[in-house]
């Protein structure tokens, strides 16, 4: 059993296609890889992180957040040190059915209640303003934003602060934002420059190194794997491991971009 502060951490952005998914499948590998205990909670219908991994279980986070199954039954181990709560186009029928009961926004928090022996759990969220965000936001202590390198991730960030505040408020808690995670940096661009610029003046030093263009990352799920494992010489793994470095607080956020 572990002795270390568990440590909650959702993966938001309201726009699609940030490198959410990937950001948050990488760095539990890479946490994994380093010995901490990890959990991976898939809260988006599209069900990517079981192809990531190649993992299947016949229970789902349906069953978990509807059916009421418990946690135990609906681990399945992805590698050494890290287990996943694996989701599918089920999944969106939650919704609904969450919306008719009572401490709806709760149901993740519940299903999870009395969780041990894990150092950190990641949840990855829907791109999108919804129940299952609201569960996700309620249930962690953190946040991470990925932002891609274009106007409409920015603001799909901005809204992400905007429900985060409306969260604390109504549930009286604070959620911390340890990291603003610019992806698809091209240093080549006008824009990726221009967007990691507007991050850093309205986050500061939450804005982290950027995950530069790598043609191996979206290579990878189609093996089955996360970047660290498909490529470990890749920019893609030196990039998400020194962002694993800051997450760990062993390094503190580059102020420069990399080349």
């Amino acid at each position: 059993m572990t002795t270390r502060p568990m440590r909650k951490i959702a993966f938001q952005n309201l726009k699609g296609g940030t490198g959410k998914t990937t950001s948050a499948v990488t760095l539990a590998s890479l946490l994994s890889a380093r010995g901490y205990k990890v959990l991976l909670v898939d809260m988006d219908a599209q069900g990517n992180v079981k192809e990531h991994f190649g993992i299947t279980h016949p229970y789902t986070m349906f069953d978990l957040l509807v059916e009421e199954v418990p946690v135990d039954s609906c681990l399945v181990a992805a590698r050494d040190g890290l287990h996943c709560l694996i989701s599918d186009a089920t999944l969106a029928a939650c919704e609904s059915i969450l919306m008719s009961r009572p401490r709806r926004e709760e149901a993740l928090s519940r299903a999870l209640e009395g969780l041990d022996g894990y150092d950190f759990v990641l949840v990855d969220c829907p791109p999108s303003l919804s129940m299952l965000n609201q569960n996700a936001l309620v249930f962690a202590d953190e946040l991470i934003i990925p932002v891609s390198m274009d106007f409409l991730a920015l603001l799909g960030a901005n809204q992400v602060m905007e429900h985060l505040e409306l969260i604390e408020r109504y549930f009286d808690k604070t959620i911390r934002l340890v990291g603003v995670l610019p992806t698809f940096y091209d240093r080549r661009t006008r824009i990726s420059k221009e967007i990691v610029e507007a991050l850093q003046e309205r986050y500061g030093e939450r804005v982290w190194p950027p995950i530069r263009i790598d043609t191996k990352i979206p290579q990878a799920p189609s093996a089955r794997k996360t970047i660290d494992t498909f490529k470990r010489t890749s920019r893609g793994t030196q990039d998400y491991e020194a962002i694993c470095d800051v997450l760990l607080g062993t390094a503190r956020p580059a102020a420069e971009t990399p080349a």
